[in-house]
């Protein structure tokens, strides 16, 4: 991805630095690694290759935004964070930057999603990584609730709810599953 299309909703350098500075504290670590590298492959685009500071300084900014990528699955194009080595050359290390903070920017960038397992009209829910592990816990939680001696034969209708086949009418749990996109900085509207 070309600099120009990759930083072209990015503020202006020096006022990134100063709201990064600002808020390094309040913003999630994912975030604060994408700007952070953004700002040294920004911040270096003038400066010659040779020059060992900005490689070492793209390199480690890179390196620590491909290993949190790569442990919690978040990156977000075709450069993955497990190509990312310390003699990887300077253009893929730009390159897995700027496709992470271009897609970070993006309102319409790839976003997590997470399945929410909920039961009744409690008003909590619990996000798991997958549909599977959502049921799983479901079932687990329902059998844990209801009389273990009492056989449950449970399935999951259309709609993501749990059914007992052993209630008469093969009536519901009240335990359902869905999934939902997780909300980014970029997603919301600022007052304005």
């Amino acid at each position: 991805m070309d600099v120009r299309t990759a930083y072209s909703t990015a503020p202006g350098l020096f006022e990134e630095q100063q709201d990064l500075v600002r808020v390094m504290s309040q913003i999630p670590l994912r975030e604060r690694l994408v700007r952070r590298a953004a700002l040294a492959d920004r911040g270096s685009l003038d400066v010659l290759e040779t020059d060992g500071k900005v490689t070492q300084d793209v390199l480690s900014a890179a390196l620590k935004l491909a290993a949190h990528d790569q442990a919690h699955g978040t990156s977000a194009g075709p450069v993955a964070p497990a190509s990312l080595r310390p003699d990887s050359p300077l253009g893929v290390l730009r390159a897995y930057i700027r496709q992470e903070y271009a897609a970070w920017r993006s309102p319409a960038g790839p976003r997590g999603a997470v399945w929410l397992v909920v039961r009744g009209e409690d008003p909590g829910a619990v996000p798991c990584a997958d549909e599977a592990t959502a049921r799983a816990f479901a079932e687990t939680r329902y059998r844990e609730d209801e009389d273990p001696a009492e056989p449950a034969v449970l399935c999951w209708d259309d709609d993501g709810e749990l059914v007992d086949e052993t209630l008469s009418g093969h009536q519901g749990t009240g335990w359902t599953v869905r999934e939902v996109q997780v909300l980014r900085a970029a997603d919301l509207r600022t007052a304005g």
